[in-house]
């Protein structure tokens, strides 16, 4: 096992998967001011088989790297389904510790790309170059009136038209539908995901129902027929809106506003913040900030530590992969 020193008290260790103690990584997860629901041990296992870590002390601060290996190079990557990793930590981060948390790396990890957290403040080096990526959240601490005042116009017609559409929306539906009803809607889009990652979905949706950190919500008309539906996952004083799919009889009807808005109204004594997980997409954000919600920026830092000829060609071929 590789071990760097670092200018702070406790030792950063690097390990590899079967040497995380995974118990006290997820309590740190639990704990840290920033943890989030992407960085618990069980979720990386659905999502990043056989993920690495940084690990600070006693489990006080974690980093953990999903890596890969291709063509003899070791490379960290993004996990589909993941939107923010980087640094947790049960106390406070500056930006020298996420820095030496980024030089502790060990060196045959020579290139990546990853998406941190908001509390992750990094500057851009020589082999670091980092830009940031937008999240929509809506901050539940006012009343449910007050909210519904922010909403648009537009939003709050959709509501008004699904009410009188006499829609209603039933939780605990199977995940299945709403990945089935997500894949179709989306190969108009062409999004390309194998059918591996549509299987590693319906897993993480069914795994975070069992550990009881998620569920559907569906809207229905009158006949019972199933307009829309969302899986929401629930943790750290926020529900996020993982997945969600809407029929045309949907749309015409606004049973996605009105899904949000209810899954809102129903869970905000509970949550402190409805996060809408992006979108760089110029028609989700606009739907996503018609709640009223607000755009924050987390960031996305491109690791290359290859010589320069290596990396052009590396790029290349990665394009292949």
């Amino acid at each position: 096992m590789e071990k760097t020193s670092c200018r702070y008290e406790n030792m950063i260790r690097y390990l590899k998967n079967d040497e995380i103690n995974k118990q006290s990584w997820d309590a740190c997860i639990q704990k840290a001011f920033n943890g989030n629901i992407y960085a618990y041990s069980w979720y990386l296992d659905a999502v990043a088989y056989g993920w690495e870590a940084l690990v600070d002390g006693e489990y006080e601060t974690v980093f953990p790297l999903p890596v890969r290996r291709k063509f003899g190079i070791a490379y960290l990557y993004q996990p589909l389904f993941v939107q923010q990793l980087g640094i947790f930590s049960i106390s406070k981060l500056n930006p020298r510790i996420v820095q030496n948390f980024f030089e502790t790396l060990p060196s045959q990890i020579k290139y990546g790309r990853i998406q941190l957290n908001y509390h992750n403040k990094l500057e851009s080096t020589p082999t670091l170059n980092v830009q940031y990526k937008p999240n929509i959240e809506l901050a539940l601490t006012q009343s449910i009136e007050q909210i519904r005042k922010h909403y648009s116009e537009n939003t709050r017609r959709n509501i008004h038209k699904a009410q009188n559409s006499n829609l209603t929306v039933i939780e605990n539906q199977p995940p299945d539908f709403i990945v089935k009803m997500f894949r179709e809607n989306h190969v108009k889009h062409n999004i390309a995901w194998s059918d591996g990652d549509y299987k590693k979905l319906t897993h993480l949706l069914y795994l975070l129902i069992h550990k009881g950190y998620g569920l559907t919500r569906g809207v229905f008309d009158r006949n019972n027929s199933w307009l829309g539906g969302a899986f929401f996952a629930f943790s750290h004083q926020r529900v996020i809106l993982l997945l969600s799919a809407v029929t045309e009889g949907g749309r015409q009807t606004g049973a996605m506003h009105f899904l949000i808005d209810d899954t809102i109204s129903r869970y905000m004594e509970n949550v402190l913040i409805f996060d809408f997980e992006g979108s760089t997409d110029p028609n989700l954000a606009r739907f996503y900030n018609s709640f009223g919600s607000a755009t924050y920026y987390y960031p996305l830092v491109e690791l290359n530590r290859l010589p320069h000829l290596i990396s052009k060609l590396y790029k290349k071929l990665r394009k292949l992969d």
